[in-house]
């Protein structure tokens, strides 16, 4: 069995519990940068509340397939460690302003490349595009790039993705793919581009999947980005995680909740 870690979670809008593994209360935001964890000290990391990935159980828990096997790689190498939930804009602030080591579950981009150095997959994503069942066009045609309005959410790489290749995107993105979904249901928007099995849990949990269509877009595995000042820390603490990974992802697949 693996020992208890403390997971904490810094708590940013009402609906989110103070949670973890072997919980404990709500950490208070620090008002220096927190200097990188040393070698034996715990790794701070930041995540967001985005099922089947990571979410708010009925316990209070926070679990899910990316939490598992980032968790499972980090016990195979002996660090402790803890994990803050937080808006995803903000998960990915703590790292780059230095009060956090690590964010997850991400996938590459420019961006994050500057401050940030990616592990290897933890879970594997497909962007897909949602659209409404009576909607003809396609998001794909690049002729229609300029007269669709798109959105991802905040904070979100495909939301990058979609401004960078020229797509028409909403002056607001909303802040999660609940969110996402309820614009495209009002007809706010012509189509949306979200993590697929995020979308299709919430899709089923809803039953809506008779109104909407999809179109795969492309696929984005996810790591964990870890900060460049941290690595530089550890220098060894990469390869040794990156090393501990694909067991912990076949585990992972062997329970049935992930695709390896």
């Amino acid at each position: 069995m693996f020992r208890s870690h403390r997971i904490r979670a810094r708590i940013c809008w009402a609906c989110l519990s103070a949670l973890v593994l072997s919980l404990t209360s709500a950490v208070a935001l620090s008002v220096m940068p927190r200097p990188s964890a040393a070698e034996t000290g715990p790794v701070i990391l930041t995540t967001h509340d985005l099922p089947p990935y990571g979410s708010v159980q009925a316990d209070g828990s926070f679990d899910g397939i990316a939490v598992r096997v980032v968790s499972c790689a980090l016990h195979a190498i002996d660090r402790a460690f803890e994990i803050h939930v937080l808006p995803w804009k903000r998960a990915q602030l703590e790292v780059q302003n230095g009060y956090a080591d690590g964010f997850f579950a991400a996938s590459q981009n420019a961006r994050r490349d500057a401050y940030a150095t990616a592990s290897a997959i933890i879970a594997r994503q497909t962007w897909t595009w949602y659209l409404l069942k009576d909607q003809i066009l396609s998001p794909k045609d690049p002729a229609n790039r300029l007269s669709m309005l798109t959105s991802s959410f905040l904070g979100a790489n495909m939301q990058t993705w979609l401004r960078r290749n020229g797509y028409r995107t909403t002056d607001f993105p909303p802040r999660d793919t609940n969110a996402l979904l309820e614009m495209l249901l009002a007809g706010r928007v012509d189509a949306v581009l979200a993590n697929n099995l995020v979308m299709e849990s919430i899709l089923d949990s809803r039953g809506v999947l008779s109104e909407i269509r999809s179109e795969v877009q492309q696929d984005k595995p996810l790591s964990v980005y870890f900060s460049n000042d941290f690595l530089q820390l550890n220098p060894d603490f990469l390869a040794e995680f990156d090393a501990a990974v694909p067991d912990c992802r076949d585990a992972e697949a062997a329970s049935g909740d992930i695709n390896s």
